[in-house]
């Protein structure tokens, strides 16, 4: 990281976001909450990465900052991407260009730094629910399962929660799926990977996750069967998810996949699975978190603009 404190809240900033399978860009003013010419690439982009970014930096002379937020674990100020090969390292980044600063964040870890930016009216509300302390759980479904929970709106820890097993039989026996070779650790489940396979365990039919999606408006069918079953699925994994972690300001899902799922969410079903098998007590608590989906799109690059801004605030 470098941090010139010469820096002007006038200044722009290029906002990079490297997921699974696509790269998204915009650039924006510090001052300001809106995003810049937003696009989207193919993550082939990667090969030729350094000349995208000094692609960049050469047309627009007013860039002075970087945030690239990664789809993988990050360690000692760098990430190894976990489906890609890819590595990025946060130093590199300020040795190869002249910004005031170079920031490098999990993809998680940007999208839990703009929870706070997103009014009421950019979440639907699948449990209002009362709020009980400073801490809310983020989580993903997409390529993977990403989570990270929010302390306070200014500390984000990203997880690697998805690639954990521990309760996966006890869900899988919930949903009376027996299929072990297939899911393993919970974003096997809990991912557009996961609607595919859970498609194909009940139909015996290969699609992709877009194709169950569009076809699962006609209620009677396997599509539809799937998703009912996928999101069920959603509401005992944040059920765990919120016994372990107790984010009582609130768990909200976030990404493309949710948006497109949200539609098809009925509230009783869902919250009925969310507190089913629990203890009276632990019900209790459970009704009382918020539970929503954020309907805001490119919620990375929202997440990139919001920490470097308190990034430079607090130096």
């Amino acid at each position: 990281m470098v941090i010139n404190p010469s820096h002007s809240d006038e200044s722009k900033a290029l906002l990079v976001d490297i997921g699974g399978t696509n790269v998204r860009t915009c650039k924006a003013y510090l001052n300001e909450k809106k995003l810049l010419e937003p696009a989207k690439k193919g993550t082939s982009c990667l090969k030729n990465f350094d000349e995208l970014i000094q692609g960049f930096l050469d047309d627009d002379p007013e860039i002075s900052h970087l945030v690239i937020s990664v789809a993988g674990p990050k360690l000692n100020n760098s990430i190894s991407m976990t489906n890609r090969n890819f590595f990025i390292d946060e130093k590199d980044l300020s040795k190869k260009y002249n910004l005031d600063s170079a920031f490098i964040l999990n993809d998680w870890e940007s999208i839990g730094y703009s929870l706070h930016i997103f009014s009421q009216d950019e979440i639907s509300f699948i449990n209002q629910g009362n709020a009980f302390n400073d801490t809310a759980l983020m989580v993903g479904p997409g390529t993977g399962l990403g989570a990270a929970l929010v302390v306070d709106e200014s500390i984000v820890l990203p997880t690697e929660v998805g690639n954990t097993s521990s309760f996966l039989h006890n869900i899988l026996k919930e949903l009376d799926i027996n299929s072990s070779d297939e899911f393993n650790v919970i974003e096997d489940l809990i991912s557009g990977g996961g609607i595919e396979k859970l498609h194909n365990y009940l139909s015996s039919k290969t699609l992709t996750s877009e194709e169950i999606i569009n076809l699962c408006k006609d209620s009677s069918s396997d599509a539809r069967r799937t998703i009912d079953t996928f999101l069920n699925a959603i509401a005992i994994v944040l059920s765990e998810f919120a016994l372990t972690y107790m984010p009582g300001n609130g768990i909200y899902l976030a990404g493309g996949l949710m948006r497109s799922l949200n539609e098809f969410i009925d509230i009783n079903s869902f919250m009925q699975a969310f507190i089913a098998s629990r203890k009276p007590m632990h019900a209790e608590v459970l009704k009382e978190i918020p539970l929503g989906v954020i309907n805001a799109e490119m919620t990375c690059l929202h997440g990139n603009l919001a920490y470097l801004k308190q990034k430079l605030e607090g130096q």
